[in-house]
């Protein structure tokens, strides 16, 4: 018996949509290119990992070519120490980040980088303003007095008004990838730096002394004890240029997680007595959208400065939490 022809019709019509759908299939999967007549493979987005897809973007990112990065950070110092010594009097400094953000009248810190194939500048700027009040107790030789008297104190009260500007100047040379927001993983970045540490610095200091020393139940005056005929107020008023060494590392633990480290040191004792700053930080780095990170670690700072046949002094060491934002600019 033959069969009818609807039967016959809807054999055909499953047939070709099957075909039609095997085909369909096939051709998603290799495709041909009419003018090089190669056969292509298209792969699903999914089957793609993050680090082709970084591989992608380095390809666009080339090595001759411009490339600018600026950082905006806030120091959160937990521990300040040091001291200030104006006309032989010695103030001491030792603040905690509650009296430095009740003292600090003005501050700003950022960095900026341009780069052209590996050879770049970079330009970082730190300014703070403070007013600050100490007090303290210090040692002072009794054996000039009348009679002579040991293990004797000298109080002290001191208002101190500060202001720094330290601004770093330098040439950069970077080995390893290119950095930016996203990074294959393993990959990793070493920059190191040459240049100018320009440093700013004014004190004003006003300081009382005070000691209460009685011999034979009398009590000495001021003309009697020595130290209390120093100066009770002074200023230092300062631009120094220190010689500027330092690098910095990136290494990327995934494409958005970075880790990173910078050490610098300024000075080397060549513009006084005393002539030495540095910095030492390390933390990690996450990616927000494709051109942008959020910064956290911990930093140290110090400085110390002395002039060459001078009373005059100071030093600052500071080390906390730092937090920044940078932006790349390809």
């Amino acid at each position: 018996m033959m069969p009818s022809r609807p039967l016959i019709a809807l054999i055909a019509i499953s047939t070709f949509s099957i075909l039609s759908s095997e085909a369909f299939a096939e051709q998603s999967l290799y495709e041909r290119n009419p003018d090089q007549g190669q056969v292509l493979v298209s792969i699903e987005p999914d089957q793609i990992d993050d680090d082709e897809v970084v591989e992608e973007n380095e390809d666009v990112l080339e090595e001759d070519d411009w490339r600018v990065y600026l950082d905006l950070y806030g120091f959160l110092p937990l521990s300040t120490t040091g001291d200030i010594t104006i006309n032989g009097n010695t103030a001491p400094i030792n603040s905690s980040l509650a009296d430095v953000l009740a003292t600090v009248t003005g501050l700003f810190t950022g960095r900026a980088s341009v780069e052209y194939g590996r050879l770049g500048f970079m330009a970082g700027i730190i300014y703070g303003t403070s007013s600050e009040d100490q007090s303290g107790t210090n040692s002072f030789d009794g054996e000039e007095l009348n009679p002579p008297i040991d293990g004797l104190r000298l109080n002290s009260k001191s208002t101190t008004d500060f202001n720094q500007s330290v601004v770093d100047l330098a040439l950069r040379y970077r080995l390893g990838a290119i950095e930016q927001p996203v990074m294959k993983t393993g990959d990793s970045t070493f920059i190191g730096f040459v240049g100018a540490r320009v440093i700013d610095a004014g004190m004003d200091m006003d300081m009382s002394l005070s000691a209460d020393v009685k011999v034979n139940g009398r009590t000495l005056t001021k003309k009697e004890i020595p130290e209390l005929e120093k100066s009770a107020s002074g200023s230092i008023d300062r631009t120094w240029v220190q010689p500027l060494l330092g690098m910095q590392a990136t290494y990327a633990m995934s494409p958005e997680w970075q880790a990173f480290m910078r050490l610098d040191a300024g000075g080397f004792g060549l513009s006084g007595k005393k002539d030495l700053s540095g910095t030492a930080q390390a933390g990690l780095a996450y990616t927000v959208g494709n051109s942008a990170q959020l910064t956290l670690s911990w930093k140290y700072f110090g400085i110390q400065y002395a002039g060459y046949d001078s009373d005059n002094s100071y030093s600052n060491y500071q080390n906390g939490v730092n937090l920044g934002l940078r932006w790349f600019f390809p």
